[in-house]
């Protein structure tokens, strides 16, 4: 007959005999398993933080590496009443006396006035004309003069004319407005009735009222006349764009442009800084504290190695340019033992006085420049698919398989349980057995004659 419970025949803790061999044989297993597992956790942590200091890195890099914070301007104004200035990299340094004389404006012409928005006109057409481009539009007996305007607007060949509604004292008035000012863009509008004269009454020659002229603007740069069919002028003055916003025949304007050194300098300053700032990254991810003798999550890393001199071997490199070439150190710009970067400040201040163009085409060249050349570094490593995707996806996949060992360890460990506690049962059955014959046995000697008890 067998044992209901472990243990009654020898007395026995088989439960906890088992599971202590069970855990004597699944502990350091499983400490391995954590132990790597909490490896890649922190690999993964490190390499995302590598990412995004890479990400800032190439922050700082996108104006240089664009040119957009390169050779920049300065320009002031006399006065912000008639115009507003900006300069690019093609403007001079400089001052010019600036006269806006005129504005330009769109031509607006209006019909005669109905009594309302709703009132009808008649059945024809109309047609326009703006810089030798026409379009028309049918017009219905039951179109309203808003209709109309919603005709007009929505024609999809429009050639560049808004119809609006004006309603005054004396009626509503439908307004035809060129879209865009100047002369060239003045309106010619044409009505053919094809029932009565109502259009024609409305819109036809001699009954359309100009309420504004088209006109060019006019402006005096250092005593010179220039027209533009605009108030956007654009290299009027080389590299300058002029926005003007008032007339004033005979006020003059002084603007000045000139090259903004301080701005370009704390650019490139902000380069440096944020390189530096990413080497310290690199450096606490990849180092070992001799002190407290901890390495860090992607010490030893090849990874982390390759990007190291990749970084450096850019930053060495130098850019031919018309008058020779320019490497960082030319501007100021040297590395120290530690990789760091450091700025000699007369130095660079002495190249963006008299180099400018280098500047730029050491940072900002295609391909070769320092700026262009490490975003396009960096792009490989921070983009979807590149490098650090591609080892995030390796550390899931150790994951994964650390995962796999968990499940095949716990099966293990079931069926070492129940290995060992069937053995244990059969053990524990068998000195049960061996106990019950002893008692027999001891019964039958007993019971012998002569035998005498005490």
């Amino acid at each position: 007959m067998a044992l209901t419970a472990t243990g009654l025949g020898s007395g026995l803790d088989i439960t906890t005999i088992v599971q202590t061999l069970v855990d004597a044989e699944r502990t350091p297993k499983e400490t391995l398993l954590d132990n790597r597992e909490s490896t890649i956790e922190s690999k993964v942590s490190a390499i995302g933080t590598l990412k995004s200091a890479l990400s800032t890195f190439q922050d700082a890099l996108d104006k240089l590496s664009s040119g957009d914070a390169l050779n920049l301007r300065t320009v002031t104004q006399s006065s912000d009443s008639y115009f507003t200035a900006s300069a690019n990299e093609d403007s001079k340094a400089g001052s010019y006396n600036i006269i806006v004389d005129t504005l330009a404006q769109s031509q607006k012409l209006a019909g005669v006035a109905a009594a309302n928005s709703s009132s009808t006109v008649g059945t024809g057409s109309l047609s326009f004309t703006v810089n030798g481009s026409s379009f028309s539009v049918d017009i219905a007996g039951t179109d309203t003069l808003s209709d109309i305007a919603d005709k007009i607007n929505s024609a999809s060949d429009n050639a560049g004319v808004t119809a609006t509604i004006i309603n005054t004292d004396s009626g509503s008035r439908l307004v035809f407005t060129s879209d865009s000012s100047g002369t060239d863009n003045q309106m010619s509008v044409t009505a053919t009735d094809t029932s009565g004269t109502g259009l024609s009454n409305m819109f036809g020659t001699g009954n359309l009222e100009e309420l504004q002229s088209a006109q060019d603007a006019v402006i005096y740069i250092d005593g010179q006349k220039l027209t533009s069919q605009s108030n956007t002028i654009e290299n009027g003055i080389s590299g300058v764009t002029l926005d003007l916003t008032s007339a004033a025949s005979g006020q003059s304007t002084t603007l000045t442009i000139a090259q903004d050194n301080e701005s370009v300098k704390t650019n490139i300053q902000a380069f440096v800084d944020a390189y530096n700032t990413l080497m310290d990254k690199i450096g606490s991810l990849s180092s070992y504290d001799v002190d407290t003798e901890t390495a860090g999550a992607l010490q030893g890393d090849s990874l982390v190695r390759t990007l190291e001199s990749q970084l450096r071997n850019r930053l060495s490199n130098s850019v031919s340019t018309d008058a020779g070439s320019i490497a960082l150190y030319d501007i100021g710009i040297s590395t120290d033992r530690y990789g760091k970067l450091s700025v000699d400040s007369a130095k660079l201040d002495d190249a963006l006085a008299n180099n400018m163009s280098g500047i730029e085409s050491l940072f900002a060249t295609s391909d070769s420049g320092i700026a262009t050349s490490l975003d396009s570094l960096i792009e490989g490593y921070v983009k979807s698919g590149g490098l650090i995707e591609s080892r995030n996806t390796s550390y899931t996949n150790e994951k994964n398989r650390i995962e796999d060992q968990r499940t095949d360890l716990d099966t293990k460990m079931e069926l070492l349980q129940a290995r060992l506690t069937k053995q244990f049962n059969a053990m524990d059955l068998i000195v049960a057995q061996l106990n019950s014959q002893s008692s027999s046995v001891t019964s039958a000697l007993d019971s012998l004659p002569g035998v005498v008890n005490n």
